[in-house]
This record gives C-alpha cells, sequence and structure tokens, in this order.
C-alpha cells in the first residue's frame, strides 16, 4: 500500500511538475536496428531511429516535407500513460503517437520507486495502431528532479524497447526490432 501511495504521488508532482513547467513533451532520441527479410528471404538489419520513423510515418501518410516535424517523448500523452508522437515543431502539437507506452501498472504490476522518489524503474507495453494488443514491451528509468519545495522541475527517461512490426504499406515483411532512448531538454514552442 505505502508504494502504491507513493508511485501516486510521484506521478501527480510529475505532472504537475511538467504542466508547470513545459516539460511534458521531452526531445527524444531513438537508435537501434530491426530484422526483417530481404528479396532473397535472408534475415538482414536495418536501423531506427529518428529519422527512420517519421521517413516512415511521411510515407504512410503522404506527408512529403519532414522538415516541419519531430519526435517528442509526451509524459502522460493520453489517459492511458505516456506516448512516444509525431509532433509539430512549430506549435508542440501531437500530429500522430507512433508508439503508446501503457499498462505496467495495471493488473496487479508494480514499478520500483527509489526511496529519494528521484529515479522509477518500470516496464510498459507497446502498442501501436497496428493491433489492439501489445506488440511488445519498454524498460523505462524515469529520473525526477525537485525542488527545494519537492516539486518535480524536470524529468528525463531512459529506455529500451523490443517490438515488432508487422507487414504494412512501408514494410513487405515483419520487422523484429530492438532500441534504445533517451530525452533531451523539453521542446519550447513558439505559440
Amino acid at each position: 500500500m505505502k508504494i502504491t501511495t507513493r508511485l501516486l504521488w510521484c506521478a501527480v508532482l510529475m505532472l504537475a511538475g511538467s504542466s508547470a513547467f513545459g516539460q511534458n513533451k521531452l526531445q527524444i532520441v531513438i537508435n537501434g536496428s530491426c530484422s526483417t527479410l530481404d528479396t532473397n528471404g535472408h534475415i538482414v538489419s536495418v536501423p531506427v531511429n529518428n529519422h527512420s520513423l517519421l521517413r516512415d510515418f511521411a510515407q504512410s501518410h503522404g506527408v512529403s516535407d519532414l522538415s516541419a516535424l519531430g519526435l517528442a517523448y509526451h509524459v502522460g500523452g493520453n489517459d492511458l500513460g505516456d506516448t512516444i508522437d509525431v509532433i509539430s515543431r512549430t506549435d508542440g502539437s501531437t500530429v500522430y503517437t507512433l508508439f503508446g507506452l501503457y499498462f505496467g501498472e495495471s493488473f496487479g504490476r508494480t514499478a520500483l520507486l527509489s526511496g529519494s522518489g528521484k529515479q522509477l524503474k518500470r516496464l510498459e507495453y507497446i502498442y501501436t495502431d497496428q493491433n489492439s494488443h501489445s506488440l511488445g514491451s519498454a524498460l523505462l528509468t524515469d529520473y525526477y528532479f525537485l525542488d527545494s519545495n519537492g516539486q518535480t522541475n524536470a524529468t528525463y527517461v531512459l529506455g529500451q524497447m523490443q517490438y515488432i512490426i508487422t507487414p504494412n504499406g512501408n514494410h513487405a515483411n515483419t520487422l523484429v526490432c530492438t532500441a534504445s532512448f533517451n530525452t533531451l531538454r523539453p521542446w519550447t514552442f513558439s505559440h
């Protein structure tokens, strides 16, 4: 019960701090690789990174100019949890959710919160628009930076993801992917 109360309190602080400081959309850097089949049926590796994810989004949604788009780790991106989103670099609006990171603390699962309340390790399940069920998982470590009043004034997230992409308009074969990511400073927008 104590850990549940702590997690709830930490989430409230994180969301309050994130909103107050405009930190709910963090810049993110993703790097990894996906295994897939080449035209000869051999398993080959292809890179997955910010550019490849934005390129695939653009190809499947008829977008020709990527310069106005970016990727963001969106703390509390929706009611289910955090998201990794394609956003407008101009105003920060979410254009499309690539990955939903959900249900890590549901169904009797729990996260691990440090005694100081400054670090949280958790496992979340990865959801995409390809399936109503999880297509992978992410091991996340959240770091919370607190001000002198104990309020969260910055959040930093490290993640390791393993997921699949089923055949679609961009990929003829299944991709089995592994990637790591880290968040940077919050996005800033000229409203």
